[in-house]
């Protein structure tokens, strides 16, 4: 074969060399001109006075409300995957940076000492089209937490894996009853009763974060082995605890009793088994029959967020909250349909690069440190939950799985992966804080907890020596010495 004919048919040379550095550079050369351009109009003719009126001192007329949430959405959502970034770099899950990037905006740092820059990225007639933009990211979030969520997984398991999981969520939720009368003075909303205030608190302490330690597991290389199972089966059975104590306490505050409760609750069962017994069958049926429709993707796509929306809103009308149907919409959803085939995906890849971010930033705007630095006792009971939180979890779940055979090393390691609280936790406190059962002093505290607890635990697998980058993980029998 000649010269030629050999270059002719060879696999030709990538035309790029460094393919991340043309993206980041592609990324900054469409960013600055649009951040160039945000600045000029900002400066000439103001982002409004925050009742949609002319600027202030100039008489040009104000950006419309659709350009000012535009530049609000772009700046979060670059300053959400900036940290996020950051926290990878530094080998922290990506939600963390996430997390802290919204505090940053918030009122503990640029709102207390630029609150111009806070005015600016935020300005105020904007933050009532946030919350819904925020909302309808924590529904979908939710829908992906669902659709992630392996129903079979708790089947295939024993009946002492289930205990394990009751005693991780039992431990620590208990504890978190016996702290009420310390922290309630502190900690609990205006005219809220203690009974459903101690049913939050024992939730909040004894939660695990299961998307956030299904991303940790696979980034610490535990990904299908003995240990890394067995936290995610604990965790999804300690979720669905968690969410059914949090449906009580939310009955019970929309009802207005305990035994307005007693009607919210049975109803939202009742709605849960209509859902999962012949909703869930339903919709298998019919994605089978489609399987072979050459449908155009927005079919789908709009049929799963009807799906989504449509079950959000009634648990929301039946008393408990519009994240326990969005949660069941992605437990249903048929799993393997090639109708829906990359429905869920799509949907989170929205809504992870623009909407949870603007649910971060509106989870900052209510997170107020220096505040809460300044008043000792709640520093004191703040403290005192933290340790009582980490304690409760990691040395239930540490001794009961060495009961159960596991190794010291490997029973520690798994109190600290269920340790994780992540974003799972500030979606509880969110909603303890929409509905009044906990004050923003409180909840800032608590986000404060499930930072600590979620960046503890890589580095806590490390000192284990349980964190394998290259995949290979520890052996069962290695395990159980």
């Amino acid at each position: 074969m000649s010269a030629t004919l050999r270059e002719a048919v060879a696999e030709p040379a990538p035309l790029v060399r460094h393919p991340r550095r043309i993206l980041v550079v592609s990324l900054a050369v469409c960013l600055v001109p649009v951040a160039a351009l945000a600045i000029v109009l900002w400066h000439n003719h103001g982002f409004g006075d925050g009742r949609g009126g002319a600027a202030k001192g100039g008489g040009h007329p104000a950006l419309p409300v659709y350009l000012r949430l535009f530049f609000a959405v772009l700046a979060i959502g670059g300053l959400a995957h900036a940290g996020g970034w950051v926290a990878r770099r530094l080998g922290q899950p990506g939600v963390v940076g996430e997390i802290v990037a919204g505090l940053l905006i918030g009122p503990s740092l640029l709102g207390r000492f630029l609150p111009g820059v806070t005015a600016a990225l935020l300005p105020t007639d904007v933050r009532g089209h946030l919350a819904v933009l925020a909302q309808v990211g924590l529904v979908l979030f939710m829908f992906s937490v669902g659709a992630e969520f392996d129903t079979a997984i708790l089947r295939r398991q024993g009946t002492a894996i289930g205990m394990l999981s009751q005693a991780t969520m039992t431990v620590p939720f208990v504890l978190g009853l016996l702290l009420v009368p310390a922290v309630f003075p502190h900690f609990a909303g205006a005219g809220i009763g203690e009974a459903p205030f101690a049913i939050f608190l024992g939730t909040a302490i004894s939660i695990t974060a299961f998307p956030v330690l299904a991303r940790i597991v696979e980034d610490a290389g535990l990904a299908g082995t003995p240990l890394g199972s067995l936290a995610m089966v604990c965790a999804g059975i300690d979720d669905v605890l968690a969410w059914s104590a949090l449906a009580v306490v939310l009955a019970v505050i929309q009802a207005g009793s305990p035994f307005g409760a007693l009607v919210a609750l049975p109803l939202a069962l009742g709605f849960a088994l209509l859902v999962l017994l012949v909703l869930r069958p339903l919709l298998a049926r019919g994605a089978d029959r489609l399987r072979d429709v050459r449908a155009p993707v927005a079919v789908p796509l709009v049929a799963v967020l009807c799906l989504v929306f449509t079950l959000a809103g009634l648990t929301d009308r039946i008393g408990v909250h519009a994240i326990f149907g969005a949660f069941l919409a992605g437990i249903v959803l048929p799993r393997g349909s090639r109708f829906l085939a990359g429905v869920p995906e799509r949907l989170g890849t929205l809504n992870r690069a623009l909407l949870l971010p603007v649910f971060f930033a509106s989870i900052g705007l209510q997170v107020d440190v220096v505040s809460a630095v300044g008043d000792a006792g709640l520093l004191v009971a703040g403290a005192v939950t933290i340790l009582v939180a980490i304690g409760g979890k990691l040395g239930s779940a540490a001794l009961c799985a060495r009961a159960g055979g596991l190794s010291w090393r490997a029973s520690a390691g798994l109190g600290v992966l269920l340790n994780a609280r992540g974003i799972t936790e500030i979606v509880v406190l969110q909603t303890g804080l929409a509905i009044g059962v906990i004050n923003e002093r409180a909840f800032t505290v608590l986000v404060f907890m499930a930072l600590v607890t979620t960046v503890m635990t890589m580095p806590l697998l490390r000192l284990l020596g349980l964190v394998r980058p290259g995949g290979s993980a520890p052996t069962q029998e290695r395990l159980a010495r």
